[in-house]
């Protein structure tokens, strides 16, 4: 047993989740979940209300996020439900619960003084039947107190807490789950209710409107403190139609409907936020933000992940076959991260969002999550994209210091049964996704844009500005799997150049990115977005300058041959 960790949190952890499934007062709980982001499965005839007939107890289940769902114990009653995620481990089906805090209940702080503990099923779907079992606390009692094998757990007041970690847990699991008596048998039997069944999306006219065709937006970009928008970063960009580009951004800073300053009260962050930006006949933009729950108290995000477990930033977005859609990352807390770490966050996964009608107002959006489970950061990260022919190719960075390509047909791109495509060492395209057979397109940092410029002939690779560095740089190539050229600096960034009257010590800048919509093709002159932050909050409140997209221009023939 682990000595070394404070009881007092583990019971608060253990009281926090009701199991409900159990009859039996001792209970085996998990400290950490089951599953992964990348070995989370989806169950589509999980969703629906279920009936236990012994209790006359109906409960629903229902997809909430990318690849887990709600559970409600009383479908009258939502008021407490659980995220359920599902894993295959030896080719059972296991369900991980966890309890879910009512949004309303105490502030900040005393949500985060709880931690959801993990409820294990296993599980069997036969015709309209689900039949679970949960752990069995009489085999983990007798596998460790009386066989004293080793088991890493505390004792709780109502049983066993395991405090393995994820990859151990399934490690556990996958060597005992076939021994008699691990789950309680024969479990639970409930019976198939009624299947949710969901209203046909209505999809909206886009006659007129052709993705296919190159479109440019004669306005310039802008990004005012309005509507209570306070700056962000990310910065991604897509044409909506001629007179229409929607940004996208990752954590931004909000406030109440007349504010325009950081330092007035009532200031928060959320994950993500969108503005659309239209282009008038006269050349002016108009511009206006949009988030969840605006001037609330507690305002979230566009993107909403649904879970406590990470939020979304946004990697690239783009249209296709007139929906849009939006790469987005999964963001969680890094464990173990150091005090004084700004960085302190780590990358889970991605999420593919699917749009159907973003020709719509933004809060009539209908938004579908689609998981990605072949990649994960930093191994394996998606990065920028681009579009040619039938198919839609994705840049992966491998730890910051190579670069690959995959693909797949635009048509199949939120499939989950058609795999992805990558470029391997023979130079032809394979299906899946195996790493250590794919050819590195080019050595060095991660890309944020990638595009076709008809007037060189070339495509144009954008890198992102690594931490502290004062340089963006540009790479070309004749076709998208190379040969790549080496980068070259193309703009020394003002905010991170010792001796420029912008310099500040404490100032970082990243993510720079071209908007291929508002490329000058006269004058071959590119425009681009890049992001300035710093590493002191006080600067961030006092300069509306600092984590405000900055925008600039880039003559491209003065950097190609």
């Amino acid at each position: 047993m682990r000595m070394n960790r404070v009881k007092i949190i583990f019971i608060i952890c253990a009281l926090f989740f009701s199991c409900i499934l159990s009859t039996k007062a001792q209970k085996v709980f998990s400290l950490n979940p089951l599953f992964t982001e990348q070995d989370a499965v989806l169950i589509p005839k999980i969703e629906g209300s279920w009936t236990m007939p012994v209790f006359d107890w109906t409960m629903s289940l229902k997809k909430a996020g990318d690849n887990f769902y709600h559970f409600f114990d009383d479908i009258d009653d939502p008021t407490y439900g659980h995220e359920a995620a599902f894993v295959n481990i030896n080719s059972k089906l296991l369900i991980d619960l966890s309890g879910i805090l009512p949004g309303n209940l105490g502030d900040a702080d005393f949500r985060k003084s709880f931690l959801p503990c993990h409820s294990i099923y296993k599980t069997k779907i036969s015709d309209d039947t689900l039949f679970i079992s949960s752990l069995n606390y009489s085999w983990f009692f007798n596998y460790a107190v009386k066989k004293k094998l080793p088991l890493e757990f505390e004792w709780v007041s109502n049983g066993m807490l395991l405090t393995y970690s994820t990859e151990e847990l399934q490690s556990f699991l996958a060597e005992h789950i076939n021994e008699e008596g691990i789950f309680d048998d024969p479990g639970i039997i409930i019976v198939d209710n009624d299947h949710f069944v969901e209203e046909k999306d209505i999809i909206p006219d886009n006659s007129g409107f052709n993705p296919t065709v190159s479109l440019s937006q004669k306005c310039a970009p802008s990004f005012p403190f309005i509507n209570g928008w306070l700056g962000g970063d990310g910065d991604v960009s897509v044409l909506i139609n001629d007179t229409t580009t929607v940004f996208i951004f990752s954590d931004t800073y909000v406030g109440s409907k007349n504010q325009k300053s950081r330092q007035e009260p009532g200031m928060s962050m959320v994950a993500n936020t969108l503005a659309i930006q239209k282009c008038s006949a006269d050349g002016e933009t108009d511009v206006h933000y949009y988030w969840n729950k605006m001037y609330a108290d507690n305002p979230e995000p566009f993107f909403r992940s649904f879970t406590d477990r990470y939020k979304y930033w946004v990697v690239d977005a783009f249209m296709a076959n007139s929906n849009l859609y939006v790469i987005l990352s999964k963001i969680g807390p890094e464990f173990g991260s150091a005090p004084d770490n700004i960085f302190n966050f780590s990358g889970l996964g991605f999420t593919l969002a699917k749009i159907i009608n973003p020709q719509d107002v933004p809060y009539d959006w209908k938004i579908e999550l689609h998981p990605l489970p072949d990649f994960i950061s930093a191994t394996m990260e998606l990065r920028c994209h681009t579009k040619q022919d039938e198919y839609i190719y994705f840049f992966i960075s491998r730890n910051d210091t190579s670069q690959f390509v995959v693909r797949k047909q635009i048509d199949l791109i939120d499939n989950h049964e058609r795999p992805f495509e990558y470029y391997a060492l023979n130079k032809k395209w394979k299906q899946g996704i195996k790493s250590n057979d794919m050819f590195e397109i080019a050595k060095g940092f991660r890309c944020n844009s990638v595009n076709f410029h008809p007037g060189i002939k070339q495509w144009v690779m954008i890198s992102d500005v690594r931490f502290m560095d004062n340089k963006i740089k540009m790479r070309t190539a004749p076709v998208l799997t190379g040969p790549w050229s080496d980068e070259i600096v193309i703009y020394e960034i003002p905010e991170v150049t010792p001796g420029n009257s912008l310099y500040r010590k404490s100032h970082f800048c990243y993510l720079a990115r071209e908007h291929i919509q508002y490329y000058d093709a006269n004058n071959h002159v590119m425009l681009l977005t890049y992001d300035t932050n710093n590493t002191n909050f006080s600067e961030i409140l006092l300069s509306p300058k600092i984590y405000t997209p900055k925008i600039i221009t880039i003559p491209l023939n003065k950097h190609v041959e």
